[in-house]
């Protein structure tokens, strides 16, 4: 009889241990609900997103110059609409570490990660394809073949549209994209597109 009674103090002062589990798992799921809802409602989805992309019979790079890209299988081989590479710089280092993929045209793809441009992007983990030519255009806009590109072009993209490495450094220290950056290595595609288009006007 003492044991019942102290039994029944305990569950007195403490509840019985099947409701308050009961509790604990509503609270639980009441939690769930909250941090799920307000990401649905932010981002359109109720759990962060990942998106990776990949590359198609990646080749490594060994090195590279102000030239050219040495391949693991001895080739070297340039970019087309660039003479001189950016090979210093760490956001092009980060494009090859993974292996380019090399395309007939002459053109080459490397991997980088971009960073979320802001809290309503679901996708928190985002790796994506970057054509070469347009980064180091990007990045040193100086590096782009003048006989080919008109020198103004060259002149407007190094003014108005290279990748700056002293903003956002967060993700430039990294070896991240921004939006701001793939907005700048849109804007050398666009010139490289239209260039292009000139020189095959000019031989017809």
């Amino acid at each position: 009889m003492v044991v019942d009674g102290q039994l029944t103090g305990w569950l007195s002062a403490n509840g019985d241990p099947s409701v308050n589990s009961k509790h604990v798992q509503r609270l639980i799921v009441l939690a769930i609900l909250t941090v799920g809802g307000s990401l649905t409602l932010l981002t359109g989805s109720p759990i962060p997103l990942w998106h990776i992309e990949t590359l198609n019979d990646p080749v490594a790079v060994v090195s590279t110059t102000k030239t050219h890209l040495i391949l693991d299988n001895g080739q070297r081989m340039t970019l087309p609409f660039i003479t001189e590479l950016p090979y210093d710089s760490p956001l092009f280092q980060a494009a090859i570490l993974e292996g380019i993929e090399i395309n007939d045209d002459g053109s080459a793809f490397g991997l980088m990660w971009l960073d979320r441009s802001c809290g309503n992007d679901p996708f928190v983990w985002n790796k994506v394809r970057v054509n070469l030519g347009d980064l180091a255009g990007a990045l040193n806009p100086n590096g782009i073949d003048k006989s080919i590109v008109h020198p103004d072009a060259i002149a407007y993209l190094e003014e108005c549209k290279r990748i700056d490495l002293t903003q956002t450094i967060r993700s430039h220290q990294k070896g991240h994209l921004t939006m701001w950056d793939r907005i700048n290595m849109s804007a050398v595609r666009e010139q490289f597109e239209h260039s292009a288009l000139l020189a095959e006007a000019d031989s017809h």
